[in-house]
This record gives C-alpha cells, sequence and structure tokens, in this order.
C-alpha cells in the first residue's frame, strides 16, 4: 500500500509521506501538524514530479493542532 501513514498520534516517521519514487519526504506530520511540505499545488513531489495519490489544491492550510468544525449537510 502506498502513502499509508499514522495518524491523529505524535510519530514523525510513521507519520510521514515519502515519495514511492525518489524517497523524498513530502509530507511530515506530527498529530494534526503538518511539519514539511514538500508537494505542488497539484500533488506533485517538488523533487521528482511524481504525482502522489490524493486529492490536492493548492497550497496547505496553516491550523495547526486545533480542531475545526465541519458542516455536513444533504
Amino acid at each position: 500500500m502506498r502513502y499509508a501513514y499514522t495518524g491523529n498520534v505524535h510519530d514523525l516517521e510513521g507519520g510521514s509521506t515519502i515519495c514511492h519514487e525518489c524517497g523524498q519526504t513530502v509530507i511530515a506530520r506530527d498529530w494534526y501538524v503538518l511539519m514539511e511540505w514538500n508537494l505542488t499545488d497539484d500533488g506533485r513531489c517538488t523533487r521528482c514530479g511524481t504525482a502522489c495519490s490524493g486529492v490536492f489544491a493548492g497550497p496547505p492550510g496553516r491550523w495547526g493542532a486545533k480542531r475545526l468544525p465541519v458542516r455536513i449537510s444533504r
């Protein structure tokens, strides 16, 4: 499985997403905080250009470790 990571815990190594082509850390996480972001706005590795699976629309947000309300409607 590509791009699996531990989430919502303090685990910098296990919470990181690594480019499967060149090995660069493309997203480093610690709990809910993004520590490093090495993807283009359309989700490609900044080192080698390989696409990372997912939906990407611009740069990451900077919310930190706080919770944000989400509205779900029909």
